[in-house]
């Protein structure tokens, strides 16, 4: 699927035998001695176990962790929030845009410091000091006080979600990659299930001197809080300094890596990099289009509840009606992994593919009638289906993107473009609704063109680089940082 790479790469973990995120000491790995490395089939897969075993439960933890918080808001927003607050006319709209105006700016200093901070322990305060955020919406008595409180959590949310892309390139293969991207995205699916139930649970059983939107917030944060202190503690600074793996382990996981990666992690920022996205690069300009088409078009999944409200259903009904479309989501982030495992070189046309799920979905619900019943939910439940393509394009963006720079301004690009399309989308989903599917329609329409692009010019990029490669010798040294498209045996995957 991919040229080989002998790009050797730099370590983000500068002091040798430490630890920046605060977990226990280890003896790092001579770094320069790592070509030198040999290992079989048979150890590799065993410290790939191993990796997976340490690494994917914490960043599923915090995958989970942050979307519950997220869908809180629409659970919420039946079970007395709106009222409580005296929110009226797009009054709760501006809760979701408030929250993404605090992302946005976020993300703008986070592409620096995510070039000269290791990724997980900044990550992992961040969610601390989210939670707290998070538990603190269960105190204001008034609307105002609320969108402030969205405001914090927006801006410490931001780490999240970039930074569990980046991280993931610095364990894993290319080619391992969509799968583990698969397996903590499920978790937003996870938490769509569980949340409606814990917030019918709370209503039913609550007997407190507190109202039952204010018990799932401060459940949200005390979960992301637990998330945050055992990523903070848990999660290496990178595989140099591992401490779940031998010194022989840490050896073979930094080779597997140099054998095809850029570098795993390097604390410089580096300008030229900067320029080369400025100046157009397809894959910052289209990792953020797809942050924004993925974004701008949830809204039939952020507004779910009130949706299934308008057609009649009481809040309980909501609730049980409004879970199956977490256990579809789960269903169809597999079948892409399923479907990239059985056509490994068709990612964007496997998406492409998956996006028709919830345009059909959207389709229907502008064109059925309220009257129609069991037809509406099933139509509530397709138009939420997005995050199925999202685990492929976040895939495509950590195995297309090389540079330490570039990878993490295209990394946050995705998600400046995130959070755009959520500060927009929410001010047009009120009333009937109507107009939100209309652009959802459009959107995703504008969204599988965009994939296409994005297939045919990964194959022109190629070509390209095949020629060049006849005709000019490049040698890659240990203190070369370079992105893809300096590097002319780099091969884009589509």
């Amino acid at each position: 699927m991919l040229a080989d790479e002998k790009n050797i790469i730099s370590d983000e973990v500068n002091d040798v035998g430490s630890l920046e995120n605060g977990s226990v000491r280890e003896k790092s790995v001579n770094e320069a001695d790592i070509d030198q490395v040999q290992y079989t089939a048979e150890e590799e897969k065993a410290v790939l176990r191993k990796i997976d075993r340490h690494l994917l439960p914490l960043i599923c933890f915090i995958y989970f962790a942050q979307y519950l918080d997220k869908q809180s808001l629409t659970y919420t927003a039946v079970f007395g929030l709106k009222k409580d607050l005296k929110m009226v006319g797009t009054d709760y709209s501006w809760c979701t845009t408030i929250f993404y105006l605090g992302q946005l700016g976020a993300n703008f200093v986070l592409a620096y410091l995510m070039t000269i901070i290791p990724r997980a322990p900044l990550t992992g305060a961040c969610v601390v000091i989210w939670s707290v955020c998070c538990m603190c919406l269960a105190a204001p008595n008034t609307k105002q006080g609320f969108w402030v409180g969205r405001l914090f959590l927006g801006i410490f949310e931001a780490a999240v979600q970039p930074a569990c892309v980046m991280i993931t390139t610095y364990w894993y293969r290319k080619r391992e990659q969509p799968l583990r991207t698969a397996i903590y995205i499920s978790m937003n699916a996870l938490a769509q299930i569980i949340g409606c139930y814990i917030m019918y649970g709370i209503g039913k059983t609550n007997s407190a001197n507190i109202a039952d939107w204010r018990v799932m917030f401060l459940i949200c944060g005390a979960l992301s809080l637990l998330a945050g202190l055992l990523f903070y503690f848990l999660l290496p600074a990178s595989p140099k300094v591992a401490w779940f793996l031998t010194e022989r382990e840490r050896e073979i996981a930094l080779k597997r890596i140099h054998e095809e990666n850029d570098r795993s992690a390097l604390n410089k920022f580096e300008f030229d990099q900067l320029k080369e996205c400025l100046k157009f690069d397809w894959l910052f300009m289209s990792s953020f289009a797809f942050g924004f088409l993925v974004t701008v078009t949830s809204g039939p999944i952020i507004f779910q509840s009130l949706l299934l409200a308008s057609f009649g259903y009481d809040k309980w009904d909501t609730m049980k009606y409004g879970s199956p479309a977490g256990a579809l989501q789960l269903l169809f982030i597999w079948v892409g992994v399923l479907a990239v495992r059985l056509i490994p070189k068709e990612r964007a046309m496997i998406s492409a593919c998956l996006v028709g799920i919830p345009l059909a979905g959207t389709i229907m619900l502008l064109c059925l009638k309220k009257s129609s019943g069991w037809w509406m939910i099933v139509a509530s439940w397709m138009s939420s289906i997005i995050t199925s393509f999202m685990t492929i394009i976040l895939s495509l963006i950590a195995s297309n993107v090389r540079g330490n720079t570039k990878k993490s301004l295209c990394s946050n690009a995705f998600y400046v473009g995130y959070c755009l399309a959520a500060i927009i989308y929410p001010q047009w989903w009120t009333g009937s609704y109507r107009g939100g599917l209309i652009v959802v329609v459009i959107m995703w329409i504008i969204m599988i063109l965009l994939l296409i692009f994005y297939r045919f010019k990964a194959i022109y990029e190629n070509k390209k680089k095949e020629k060049m490669e006849l005709q000019t010798v490049q040698t890659v040294t240990i203190d070369d940082d370079l992105t893809d498209k300096a590097n002319i045996h780099h091969r884009y995957v589509y």
